[in-house]
């Protein structure tokens, strides 16, 4: 049987904002809480399915950037699209939207190269400085399922199964395509890179685990949840991974921290699988079931399932004000 692991609190928003919808949020490449809050009074509405809700058309919001008692506000006026992603980017903030509006042209011309100046794309993804200016906007693609930035100021967006992206030809068109995975940015967006185009034999239906650390990047995509290891020149190896089950990942030297969540019974169970390479090979040797730091089960799914090297942040579904953390051999 797994030991128990109690998780640590690790961060949470202050009582100050807790009239405030928490519409994004994260933790930076420093360990500090970045989050967007508005006031729902602005004609924002539930959605059913949905813990949040969608904003109106135009809307006003803040961004936190919390280092212990110390909160800087960043306010941002005006938004117009329902931002659910959050990062630091130097002083200021970047956001992201996981989807986009139609691109303005019929499905059936999918299969062919559109003129760029026919296609409306969402910019979804906004670099903003410390007074809230726009800094970039750019079109990330369709189906964003998360936002991390690095160290160096590099923007990395992971996507899920129903991604897509218009990509650029050196004609003036773009051409439509899908199972993007992971794609990298610069601070100003410009042409990215994209890791499926480096790792043609692994599928990239849903980048279902992420890790930016400081010096490498780990991602695990499904269905095969091999691990592919990167740095700032491009992918370095795959690993084939014997724990296929994946939701968070958390990565040293040596070994590798897999979360496996699941219902159990009428509640919930949080596992971390432990694995170390074995040559071209991740092997599970140790499983540890993790709890809170007052040893209750999770009351629902983990979410924000922010990997940053060691560490692996979590948070408990219904309660996005607060940060949990793991950490390998803490």
């Amino acid at each position: 049987m797994a030991a128990n692991r109690r998780l640590a609190l690790h961060a949470a928003l202050p009582d100050h904002y807790s009239h405030l919808e928490v519409m994004a949020s994260t933790i930076d490449h420093g360990g500090r809480l970045v989050s967007l809050v508005a006031n729902p009074a602005q004609e924002f509405v539930a959605v059913p399915y949905f813990t949040k809700l969608r904003p109106p058309p135009r809307y006003d919001a803040t961004a936190l950037i919390c280092h212990g008692a110390e909160v800087r506000e960043i306010p941002l006026k005006g938004l117009d699209l329902w931002f659910n992603g959050i990062d630091s980017l130097g002083d200021g903030v970047v956001l992201s939207a996981a989807r986009c509006a139609s691109p303005g042209v019929s499905y059936e011309r999918y299969g062919e190269p559109v003129p760029e100046e026919e296609l409306t794309l969402t910019t979804n993804v906004r670099v903003v400085d410390s007074r809230g200016q726009t800094q970039a906007a750019f079109y990330a693609g369709d189906g964003v399922e998360k936002l991390m930035t690095d160290a160096r100021g590099h923007i990395w967006t992971s996507y899920f199964d129903e991604s897509s992206y218009w990509s650029r030809n050196p004609d003036g068109t773009r051409s439509y395509g899908f199972m993007i995975g992971l794609a990298r940015w610069d601070h100003n967006g410009g042409e990215p890179w994209m890791v499926s185009s480096d790792t043609p034999d692994v599928p990239w239906c849903d980048c279902y685990a992420l890790n930016i650390g400081c010096e490498q990047i780990h991602a695990c995509p499904y269905p095969d949840f091999a691990v592919v290891e990167l740095d700032s020149n491009g992918v370095r190896a795959v690993i084939d991974n014997t724990i296929t089950r994946c939701n968070g990942l958390a990565v040293t030297s040596t070994e590798f921290a897999f979360l496996d969540q699941y219902k159990d019974g009428d509640g919930f169970r949080w596992d971390i699988r432990r694995g170390r390479r074995d040559g071209a090979i991740i092997i599970e040797y140790d499983r540890e079931h993790l709890v809170l730091p007052d040893g209750r089960q999770p009351s629902g799914w983990a979410r924000g399932k922010v990997g940053r090297d060691e560490m692996l942040w979590l948070q408990v579904d219904g309660d996005r004000r607060r940060w949990y953390r793991y950490e390998i051999d803490a």
